[in-house]
């Protein structure tokens, strides 16, 4: 027996999820025809809602009651809090379930389609009850997941940025946030913003030549950082609060480290972290009229200074109307004992004082002159604290009536935290015998923040400006989970990478089941297939990953495959929301590739060429490896904090090993990152891209050419039905199967249901999916350490470098006899068709960046941009006989004169920047400088206005052994050309202290001064070529070095050099 139950839309108590149920009459069972079909391609739900088919109820009394007899014009209503409604709403939905002989086979909501008056009849259909969590987040932003029931923003989440949070947020065993929301959920990485050091970078410096940057105290402050957030939590929380519940016991992903050390930076839209606003105070006295009263007894003035005593921080003022209008400390941040306030972080504070004074028993013609001023913190750079002041004469008034005279300043100053400011008064009380009041009415002080320096993080603010759906999705993509709903409660969901769902379903033999009287039919997947399937992450404007786009053409590590075949079509792509995680080694103070700490690595996410903070970058996903040690007892400082490890954040996981062959990895694909070659990253590539470790083995029964789609009629019952899943193996005959899709299934009427299913292919090692249309049979398998490229044989499994048909069908190099990845012009290891030699060039001379931040070429990967200066134009390579690195650089400095006393050049002319040039042991430069200069004064004792010269000067600086000595400076007289009256100008290369962070009593670089003609003003515009060899370069990098028995090094395809332990 078929039974259609439905359940009233309105609940008859304010506790029922659903009204009174009723048991539809059903005039004709057999007409209702349902259908079941798992997702298509880009949907990233497990499977679509089993739906009816529409079917016909009849005009029965049960059933017209049920729809209010909407059949009749005059509709039934119904009282609903005070107001008549519709019994039945057509345009909402009611909960309906369909039962056969008591078994539940579709559970959902009932939809009214149509009346039909002849012939008595309401066509409906029915909607199973699958989760639909996109839907129900449709319109919700990140932020909106920390919201409480009256739509507040929450603050547990936010976290104080102290010295002490920072480095406790390290450990993930650590909760730091105000709420013990949980430990690891909030966590701040060491990323270089573009906030520290000179030219905005982080550099650290602890050698024999000097100690600086990370090594000192407060040169990284908390708020030069920006937290992250566990990924976990997140996906999670977005869930729950849609009124979902995950069944942990079949999600067992989510509990995988794959997934819980897994983190997403925060605050990309902004330079600097967004911080919790602080509570104001005001603060006064309703106590007492009078406050304070001075008075002069004689011909010595009365000059008392004290504090103001105001002691309230509640209530109102007084007066009618009330003035102030009420006092508040919500924060608690106010002394009323004490009078005085105190600063809960570091930060820019500003405020104001007004106080309301009575003069009238000051002598006539005499009055009263106050100064207030507000004093707090300490006077020293960077927070200088708070000392401001305004004096004010007041008139006096003998014998008239009371005169409130306000007296008002406004105040301002950097703070740290626990430091207090108060208000003071000095009066001075003119003439014999006057007496000065202030008056509790009108008086108040005011203190808001801004700029909060190291104040709360506020989590909730720092979220990227994106939708749950598409953060949801994002992640669901890149995993390839599949979210399927519980049949017995579609709110709870079952979250697992599709190929692992696929692989945990039940067998079953349905071959007994067949109805081999009905159309059987094969055809191929084409139909599910796309011509080119392309996975990526999104694109960045930050430092690393500008480059790397404008130098390969898309992100790095992309998967593309372009699929043969005359019948396929269309491009399988993700939308991705984040971007790669890149991470270097913290350079040196010159920003050489020389690191004293090479161990430690840290995202530049500053913009390119280090013009500054990026207030428009993309998120990006790291994975927490633990905490790394520095090596041989190195530490460095988070303000005043020391610290000697670091959280380990990687774009792979291996608990803070080197990379793996399995480590998962946040690449699509294997591609050579900045530290690659790093001890911490070592040289083994991966092959657990998010393609070969989610996507591989769950395409390939789509685009294997053993792959097939079979469709056929199958008798169901419904308890096949009520015990379906899609993951079930279906076995007919001798071939397993899974299921796309069940239509026609009429449980009443007894006829076979259209069933259409997905051979099940065997798993196939391989870094990529196979094609039939390429010559090469083996699969492409695994990339290894040495650069060889390992090829399987599916038939037998053995393996080999491939042939030559192989390895270039896969965009590799074949050199003869075996097959090497590469990350040079040759290619990027698998799916893109260069075919490159991989012992050329990685970038063969290609331009890092255009546009206002320079033009910067690259001939040898590895060599640093020496002293980058915003504009220049530069080529970087490597003397490979000497291992001597070199940056060539044409750049424009400017300077005014305004006598013969030398001026320092700089990029922009402001003689306050830094633009010393820092030379490192060992480091030589050579300068071509072409000087403009043109007076713009009309002279006084000399020249002319508009009297122009132009002069060339070369000059060699070098730093031996530490000391900095300039040669074979001179004016290259040839190239001369000068106004007769443009008198004595003259360019000069001389040692200088570097930029600041250098050691105050050494000189570690050059400047470029220059000097003018006594009492004109002369503007410069130089055009300089310098070139900087770093000669010690080729010391340190012999040392460690791997030499072989012909006195040669051993070099890597990218042009790395091994080294030694």
């Amino acid at each position: 027996m078929i039974e259609v139950i439905a359940y009233a839309q309105t609940p008859q108590t304010a506790t029922a999820a659903v009204g009174d149920s009723y048991v539809l009459d059903v005039s004709n069972p057999g007409a209702i025809s349902l259908t079941y079909q798992v997702r298509k391609g880009d949907d990233v739900m497990g499977r679509y809602s089993p739906f009816s088919q529409t079917f016909r109820l009849p005009f029965s009394n049960i059933n017209s009651e049920f729809f209010g007899h909407y059949y009749d014009i005059n509709i039934d209503t119904q009282a609903v809090n005070n107001s008549e409604v519709p019994k039945y709403d057509i345009h909402r939905k009611a909960y309906c379930e369909i039962r056969m002989d008591g078994v539940p086979i579709i559970q959902g909501s009932l939809q009214l389609k149509k009346i039909y008056l002849q012939d008595e009849e309401y066509e409906v259909v029915v909607f199973g009850l699958e989760a639909n969590l996109f839907q129900d987040i449709a319109d919700l932003k990140l932020i909106d997941a920390f919201k409480d029931s009256s739509d507040n923003i929450v603050q547990s989440y936010d976290v104080l940025m102290t010295d002490e949070n920072i480095k406790t947020s390290f450990d993930l065993t650590q909760d730091v946030t105000e709420g013990t929301i949980g430990a690891g959920v909030v966590m701040f990485p060491i990323i270089d913003y573009g906030h520290s050091g000179d030219y905005n970078f982080i550099y650290y410096q602890l050698n024999a030549t000097s100690e600086a940057g990370l090594h000192d105290a407060n040169f990284l402050q908390p708020w030069h950082l920006k937290p992250s957030f566990n990924v976990k939590h997140l996906f999670e929380k977005i869930i729950n609060q849609a009124g979902y519940d995950i069944d942990t016991a079949s999600s067992t992903f989510l509990d995988t480290t794959a997934f819980t050390k897994l983190f997403m930076t925060l605050g990309s839209d902004r330079e600097v972290v967004a911080t919790r606003a602080m509570y104001g105070v005001q603060a006064g006295k309703n106590d007492d009229t009078t406050i304070q009263t001075w008075t002069s007894a004689g011909t010595t003035a009365d000059d008392s200074a004290g504090i103001v005593p105001l002691n309230q921080d509640s209530g109102v003022g007084l007066g009618t109307p009330a003035n102030p209008s009420s006092f508040y400390d919500e924060g608690n941040f106010y002394d009323t004992a004490a009078y005085t306030f105190t600063a809960p972080n570091d930060g820019l504070f500003f405020g104001e004082f007004w106080g309301s004074f009575d003069s009238t028993n000051c002598i006539t013609g005499e009055g009263a002159v106050v100064t207030v001023w507000v004093n707090g913190g300490y006077w020293s750079i960077p927070f200088p604290g708070v000392n401001d002041s305004i004096e004010q004469e007041l008139v006096g008034t003998s014998g008239g009536s009371t005169i409130l005279t306000p007296v008002g300043t406004t105040w301002s100053g950097q703070l740290v935290a626990g430091q207090t400011v108060s208000v003071y008064i000095t009066a001075n009380v003119l003439g014999t015998g006057g007496t000065l009041k202030l008056m509790s009415e009108g008086t108040y002080f005011i203190c808001y923040a801004s700029n909060l320096i190291n104040g709360y993080a506020s989590i909730p603010y720092n979220m990227p400006d994106i939708t749950q759906t598409d953060f949801i999705k994002d992640i669901v993509e890149r995993f390839n989970l599949c979210v399927v709903s519980d049949p017995d409660n579609p709110m709870r969901l079952t979250i697992e990478p599709w190929q692992d769902y696929l692989d945990a379903g039940t067998h079953k033999d349905w071959t007994q089941k067949l109805d081999l009287s009905q159309s059987r039919e094969i055809t191929s997947t084409d139909t599910l297939k796309k011509e080119i399937v392309h996975y990526h992450d999104a694109e960045d404007k930050t430092n690393i990953n500008t480059k790397q786009q404008n130098l390969l053409g898309h992100t790095i590590g992309e998967y593309r495959q372009e699929i043969g075949g005359d019948f396929v079509d269309g491009t399988l792509e993700n939308k991705p929301l984040f971007a790669p995680f890149n991470v270097q080694k913290v350079p040196r103070i010159d920003g050489s590739s020389t690191s004293d700490a090479p161990e430690f690595l840290i995202a530049r996410e500053y913009s390119p060429n280090t013009e500054g903070p990026v207030s428009d970058a993309t998120p990006k996903l790291f994975y927490h490896n633990g905490l790394k040690t520095l090596a041989g007892n190195k530490s460095y400082h988070i303000g005043d904090l020391n610290s000697t490890y670091y959280p380990l954040c990687l774009p792979f996981y291996n608990a803070g090993q080197q990379m793996e062959i399995d480590s998962p990895m946040l690449l699509w694909q294997f591609a050579v990152m900045p530290s690659f070659y790093s001890p911490v990253f070592g040289t083994e590539p991966s092959n657990q891209g998010y393609f070969a470790r989610y996507y591989q083995q769950f395409l390939l029964s789509i685009y294997s050419d053993e792959a097939r789609l079979f469709e056929c009629s199958i008798m169901l019952t419904p308890s096949d039905i009520f015990s379906f899943r899609f993951n079930d193996e279906i076995q007919i005959e001798n071939v397993s199967y899974r299921v796309l899709k069940i239509s026609n299934y009429q449980p009443f009427s007894g006829v076979p249901s259209k069933v259409q299913l997905l051979k099940k292919v065997e798993k196939v090692a391989s870094l990529v999916l196979p094609d039939p249309y390429k010559e090469c049979a083996l699969n492409l398998t695994a990339y290894q350490a040495n650069g060889n490229v390992i090829f399987t044989n599916p038939l037998d499994g053995t393996t080999s470098s491939g042939t030559q048909t192989c390895c270039e069908e896969n965009g590799l190099y074949w050199n003869g006899d075996d097959c090497l990845w590469n990350t040079g012009g040759g290619g990027g290891g698998g799916t893109k068709p260069t075919q490159g030699d991989p012992n050329l060039e990685w970038v063969q001379g290609k331009s890092y960046l255009t546009g206002v931040g320079g033009f910067n070429s690259i001939k040898k990967q590895g060599v640093i941009d020496t002293n980058p200066i915003i504009g220049e134009h530069s080529i970087r390579g490597l003397n490979v006989s000497s291992a001597a690195p070199s940056v060539n650089k044409d750049f424009v400095f400017y300077a005014t004169t305004y006598s013969s006393t030398p001026v320092l050049a700089t990029p922009d002319g402001n003689t306050s920047q830094s633009s010393s040039f820092s030379l490192a042991v060992g480091m030589m430069c050579r300068f071509i400088i072409r000087a403009l200069s043109i007076q713009t004064d009309s002279g006084t004792t000399s020249g002319s206005y508009g009297s122009t010269s132009f002069k060339v000067w070369t000059a060699v600086a070098k730093n031996i052994a530490g000391t900095i000595t300039t040669s074979l400076q001179s004016e290259q007289t040839d190239f001369a050309q000068n106004d007769a009256d443009a008198g004595t100008r003259t360019v000069n290369v001389s040692s200088a202290k570097g930029r600041p962070g250098f050691n105050p009593n050494d000189s570690f670089g050059v400047a470029i001064t220059l000097t003018g003609t006594v009492d004109t003003v002369v503007a410069w515009h130089l055009d300089v070529s310098a070139t900087f060899v770093d000669l010690s370069a080729h010391t340190a990098f012999n040392q460690d070095l791997i030499l072989q028995e012909n006195m040669g090094y051993i070099e890597t395809e990218n042009g790395y050099f091994l080294e030694q332990d």
